[in-house]
């Protein structure tokens, strides 16, 4: 069981014990914190949604800055292989 989900049976417990001795306000305080975790399980949900966006955004830089990388030996090792490049030319 993870840490929430162990607060959460904890809160279960306490309300239990509440309602027995005012069920009125039990049922109130138990109606408001359903909607606090909802609201909580929504928000967490989303985060985790971006947090997934915000990988997979890495791993698409990643992949262009390495081809980049590539891209540049490639022309770096074209311009070492074929001397007098540099020369003008002279063909019309």
């Amino acid at each position: 069981m993870t840490a929430p989900d162990e607060r959460r049976a904890q809160i279960d417990v306490l309300l239990a014990r509440y309602g027995r001795h005012a069920p009125a306000e039990a049922a109130h305080m138990r109606t408001l914190i359903e909607a606090e975790r909802t609201t909580a399980d929504q928000y967490r949900r989303q985060a985790g949604g971006q947090q997934a966006a915000v990988r997979r955004l890495q791993r698409r830089l990643d992949a262009a800055e390495q081809a980049i990388v590539e891209a540049e030996q490639r022309a770096n090792a074209a311009e070492q292989s074929s001397p007098g490049r540099d020369e003008p030319c002279t063909t019309p």
